[in-house]
C-alpha cells in the first residue's frame, strides 16, 4: 500500500484536507496551487530550469508522479514544503476512511499500514509513542526534531491513521513572515466550519472552541521554531499563540494537535498544562535506509549504509533525495556512490535543500543566541570518526571566553534544545552534515586556530603518562612450540581485534590531528619539522606513540601470518594422514588467523594514513611484502599443482602494485627490498 496522503486548499496558512486525491487530479491540484503562489507555467519553468512542456504536462495530469528531483525544485521556488507536492502527487488514493466518531485515537497502530508503505519506513514506534501520549490524556503534542527527519510526515500519518480531517497552519518560513494566529481562526471558522467569526478575538476563540468540542478534527501547526526565541514566543505573536494553544490543550475539546519544531518550547503557561506534551523524533535507524533503498532497488552495502546514515543523521529528507541521485549515477550500486561522494556530502544539487535546512537553522540561531551559535561553529573541530562522543569537558574547553561556568551548562542546553547538536549518556556529537556547516563557519572566525588548540589540549590530558604500559602485548611463541599454545595466541590477536583501535591510541591520533590544524601542515613529517615542536617534550611522546603503535600492529602482522601458514602445513600433513579431527581445527584456525593478521595490517596502514607518514606506510608495505613472500615458499613447498600456481601467480601481481605505489613515497633504497621478495618468488617458481 502506498503512502496515502490528502489534498490541501489553502487559506492564508489554513489547509483542510477534505478527500483523497487519484492520480488523475494531481494536475489540477497542482494548478491550483500555482494559482496561489502567483505562478505560471512559464515562470515556474524559467524559475526551476525545467521545460515548459515538462511543466505543462505536469499540470495537465498527463505525468502524475514527477520525480523527485523535479519535485524538490518546484518546492524550491514556490517556497512550499516537498511534502505538500508529495501528498499532491501520491500514487493511491484511500479505500476507506476509519470512523471518526470515537472520541479516542485507534490504541493499536496497523502495523500493514505502515510498513507495506514504502514511502513511510522506521516510524512504527514513533506511531505507537504518539498513540500512548493521547491515550495518557495528550491533547497537544509537539514534536520536536531538525529539519528534514520527517516530523511533519509522520503528523501527518498519524491523522490518516486516526481518519481524522486535519486542518493546518503553517506558522511562517521566517521570523518576520509569520502568519496572523487571528487570521488563522477567522478564517477557519469562515470556511471550514461555515461560522460567521466575530470581531474581537477572545470571543472569536470561544467559537472555535465550540465547534471543537463538537466535532473531532485534527490540527497540524508547522514549523512553530519561527515564532521563538529561545524557546518563547517573538514578543508580538507571545499572547495569540498562548491563547490558541491553550484552548487546544482543553480537556473539553474533541480535537488532537500536533506540532512541528526544530526548537522546543518553554513558556510556562503552557509546561504546566498535563495535555501539553513534548516527543522528542529521533533520526531513522539504518534498518530504515535499506529498507527504503531497497524498495527503490538499490543495492546495499553495509558498510556503506552504516556510514551514508550516520553523514546525513538518519535524515528523512536526505534519504528520499539520494535514492535518484544513486540510481542515476551509480546504477543503483550504493557502495560505488558511497565511495565517489562520501568527502562532498551535498555535492548534487537536489541536495542543496539539505544544505537550506541546516544553514536556516545556523542563520536562525546566530540571530537568536550569538554564544550559542558560536560554541556550534566550535564544535566544528572535532571530528566524531574515530572518538563518536565528546566528553562534557571538551564541549566547556571550546567556552575559553564564557568564564560563568552556568552559563556554560545553559549555552549547551540551548543546542540541544534546537536538535543541532545529539547527545548520548556517554557526550555529546555532530552529524557529518552539522560538522560540515560548522567547520565552514568557523574558517571564517577568529577563532580556528584555538579551537583546535583547545580540543588537543583537552584530548591529550585523556593520555596515559606511561605509553610504553598500553602498547597490545600478544604472546608469540615460535612454530615450534606447541600447538596449543599458538591456538592461544591466535585468539588472544582476535580479542585485540574485536577491540578495534584502543581509546589511547585514538586519542593520540586525534592531538597529532588538531596540532597539524592548529600549525596548518598537511602531513606529519611537517609537523615533526615544525620548529617550535623540535624541543617539545609532550609532542615527542605522542610522535614516539604513533611509531610504535605502528611498529607492533606491523610485527604482529607478520607472526600471525607465520601461525595461519604453518598450521595450515600442519593441516595438509593431517589430511594426508587422514587425522580428520586435527586437520579440521588446524584448517579453521589457519583462517583465523590470516583474517585477524590482515586485521592488524589494515589497522597499521590506517593509523600510518591519518597522520600522513610515508615512512610508516614503506615499513607497512615492507612487512605486507614479506608475509607474500613467505605465502610463495609455503605454497611452492606444499603442493605442485594448478591451484598453487594461480595463487603463486596473484601473490606476484600483488607485489608487483606495491611496487606501483613506491615511486610516490620516498625512503627509495628500500624499493628494492621489495622487489627482491618479488625476486624470491620468481626463485621459487
Amino acid at each position: 500500500m502506498q503512502l496515502v496522503e490528502c489534498a490541501t486548499v489553502e487559506h492564508k496558512g489554513l489547509s483542510t484536507v477534505t478527500r483523497a486525491k487519484k492520480n488523475k487530479q494531481a494536475g489540477e491540484a497542482f494548478k491550483e496551487l500555482l494559482i496561489q503562489k502567483g505562478f505560471k507555467n512559464y515562470r515556474l519553468a524559467k524559475e526551476t530550469g525545467l521545460g515548459i512542456a515538462h511543466i505543462g504536462r505536469i499540470a495537465s495530469g498527463e505525468i502524475a508522479s514527477p520525480e523527485p528531483t523535479t519535485l524538490a525544485k518546484i518546492a524550491t521556488v514556490l517556497g512550499v514544503e516537498l511534502g505538500e507536492l508529495t501528498r499532491i502527487f501520491a500514487q493511491s488514493t484511500l479505500q476507506s476512511q476509519p470512523s471518526a466518531t470515537n472520541s479516542q485515537p485507534q490504541e493499536s497502530v496497523s502495523k500493514v499500514s505502515i510498513s507495506d508503505n514504502s514511502d513511510f519506513v522506521g516510524r512504527e514506534e514513533a506511531i505507537a509513542r504518539l498513540n500512548n501520549l493521547v491515550n495518557e490524556g495528550a491533547k497537544v503534542i509537539l514534536i520536536h526534531a531538525e529539519g528534514g527527519i520527517g516530523k511533519t510526515t509522520l503528523a501527518t500519518k498519524w491523522f490518516e491513521l486516526q481518519g481524522l480531517e486535519c486542518l493546518q497552519l503553517r506558522v511562517g518560513t521566517t521570523p518576520q513572515n509569520l502568519n496572523s494566529v487571528e487570521d488563522w481562526v477567522r478564517v477557519t471558522l469562515r470556511y471550514h466550519f461555515k461560522e460567521n467569526p466575530e470581531q474581537d478575538f477572545m470571543t472569536m476563540l470561544e467559537q472555535f472552541k465550540n465547534k471543537l468540542q463538537q466535532q473531532k478534527t485534527g490540527v497540524l501547526i508547522r514549523n512553530l521554531e519561527f515564532a521563538l526565541i529561545n524557546g518563547e514566543f517573538i514578543e508580538q505573536q507571545n499572547s495569540n499563540y498562548i491563547e490558541l494553544l491553550t484552548l487546544l490543550a482543553h480537556q473539553s475539546v474533541q480535537s488532537f494537535t500536533l506540532i512541528t519544531s526544530c526548537e522546543l518550547l518553554h513558556e510556562p503557561d503552557l509546561m504546566k498544562l498535563k495535555t501539553f506534551q513534548h516527543y522528542c523524533l529521533q533520526e531513522l535507524e539504518h534498518e530504515a535506509w535499506k529498507d527504503y533503498f531497497v524498495s527503490r532497488n538499490i543495492t546495499i552495502d553495509t558498510d556503506a549504509l552504516y556510514e551514508i546514515n550516520r553523514a546525513y543523521g538518519g535524515n528523512a529528507f536526505a534519504m528520499y533525495l539520494l535514492s535518484p541521485e544513486i540510481l542515476k549515477e551509480s546504477q543503483g550500486n550504493l557502495k560505488v556512490y558511497w565511495q565517489d561522494n562520501r568527502d562532498d556530502l551535498l555535492r548534487h544539487p537536489t541536495l542543496e535543500n539539505i544544505e537550506k535546512l541546516v544553514q536556516r537553522q545556523f542563520n536562525k540561531l546566530q540571530q537568536d543566541n550569538p554564544q550559542a551559535y558560536k560554541l556550534l561553529c566550535r564544535l566544528g573541530c572535532y571530528r566524531y570518526q574515530y572518538m563518536p562522543v565528546i566528553s562534557e569537558k571538551g564541549i566547556f574547553c571550546l567556552l575559553w571566553d564564557e568564564k560563568n561556568e552556568r552559563n556554560k551548562s545553559r549555552i549547551i542546553r540551548d543546542l540541544k534544545n534546537r536538535a543541532l547538536v545529539k547527545f548520548t549518556s556517554e557526550g555529546y556529537y555532530l552529524y557529518e552534515v552539522i560538522r560540515q556547516e560548522a567547520l565552514e563557519r568557523l574558517k571564517l572566525t577568529d577563532d580556528w586556530k584555538q579551537s583546535h588548540a583547545e580540543a588537543g589540549i583537552f584530548l591529550s590530558t585523556l593520555i596515559s603518562n606511561n605509553c610504553q604500559t598500553i602498547i597490545p602485548r600478544i604472546t608469540c611463541t615460535k612454530v615450534n612450540d606447541t600447538q596449543e599454545q599458538m591456538y592461544l595466541n591466535i585468539e588472544n590477536a582476535e580479542t585485540a581485534v574485536r577491540q578495534e583501535l584502543t581509546k589511547q591510541e585514538t586519542i593520540a591520533l586525534e592531538v597529532v590531528y588538531h596540532t597539524m590544524e592548529f600549525y596548518g601542515v598537511g602531513c606529519f613529517k611537517e609537523l615533526r619539522q615544525e620548529p617550535k615542536l623540535l624541543n617539545n617534550a609532550f609532542f615527542q611522546a605522542i610522535k614516539n606513540m604513533v611509531f610504535q603503535y605502528v611498529d607492533c600492529y606491523s610485527k604482529l602482522s607478520i607472526e600471525l601470518y607465520k601461525f595461519a601458514l604453518s598450521t595450515q602445513v600442519l593441516g595438509i600433513i593431517d589430511q594426508r594422514e587422514e587425522n580428520f579431527r586435527a586437520s579440521s581445527k588446524e584448517f579453521e584456525y589457519s583462517q583465523r588467523s590470516f583474517q585477524v593478521s590482515q586485521c592488524f595490517f589494515q589497522t597499521a596502514l590506517l593509523m600510518a594514513t591519518r597522520v600522513k607518514e610515508d615512512k610508516l606506510m614503506i615499513n607497512i608495505l615492507r612487512s605486507l611484502a614479506e608475509c607474500q613472500d613467505f605465502t610463495g615458499i609455503f605454497l611452492h613447498q606444499i603442493a605442485k599443482n594448478n591451484q598453487s600456481r594461480e595463487v603463486f601467480d596473484e601473490i606476484k601481481v600483488k607485489l608487483e602494485k606495491v611496487v606501483q605505489i613506491f615511486p610516490q613515497l620516498s625512503f627509495e633504497q628500500q624499493i628494492e627490498e621489495v622487489k627482491q621478495a618479488i625476486h624470491s618468488l620468481r626463485i621459487n617458481e
